[in-house]
């Protein structure tokens, strides 16, 4: 059954039928180790004793949300391959970014505390604080409360991630996992 795309953009979700091809690409052969990384950590702790007992809650915390963000990178970016006018395809591909954007944001702010620095300042329109709006945007809205003609908080369009304030690029969000990987391939020592 094929849906007009007033149906698609009605009752399904915002800006849905403009969608072409997503621009979320793989990172699979950047971090090929990935799988490895939590098993690394731990015999190099065990061998080598290259954290503390006092930070080692938060490098595992690091590894895990990094580790969680790629998986669903890939789970979407698999998923994007699929017919983007499929409404399971699309929900696939929103839930699977979603979850991908709470664990990249979980794993920035394990990062800025361990550091002690903000990653951005209120009002910036930085990256950071963009990423900020969309994670919680997607975690804290009431339903009931969406705008008139907004059926989600949060979007898709072939570029990015949406909310009707802020915008955070597939790139943006790519370049954000690379950082928190390349983070916990130190820490885990591969």
């Amino acid at each position: 059954m094929s849906i007009s795309n007033y149906a698609l953009d009605k009752f399904v979700a915002q800006d849905m039928s403009k969608l072409t091809q997503l621009s979320i690409q793989s990172l699979a052969e950047e971090f090929p180790n990935a799988d490895k990384w939590l098993e690394q950590f731990v015999l190099r702790r065990i061998f080598q004793a290259h954290v503390s007992d006092e930070k080692a809650a938060l490098a595992f915390a690091i590894i895990r949300r990094t580790h969680a963000s790629l998986q669903e990178w890939e789970l979407a970016s698999a998923a994007a391959q699929d017919d983007l006018r499929s409404i399971g395809t699309f929900f696939s591909v929103l839930r699977h970014l979603e979850s991908c954007i709470s664990s990249v944001w979980q794993g920035l702010e394990f990062v800025r505390k361990s550091l002690g620095e903000n990653l951005f300042k209120n009002g910036d329109g930085s990256v950071y604080e963009r990423m900020n709006w969309v994670y919680n945007v997607s975690r804290h809205f009431d339903p009931e409360a969406l705008p008139q003609g907004d059926t989600h908080p949060v979007w898709l369009s072939d570029q990015a991630m949406h909310t009707r304030e802020h915008a955070v690029s597939f790139d943006e969000l790519r370049e954000a996992i690379k950082m928190l990987a390349h983070v916990s391939e130190e820490v885990a020592g591969t």
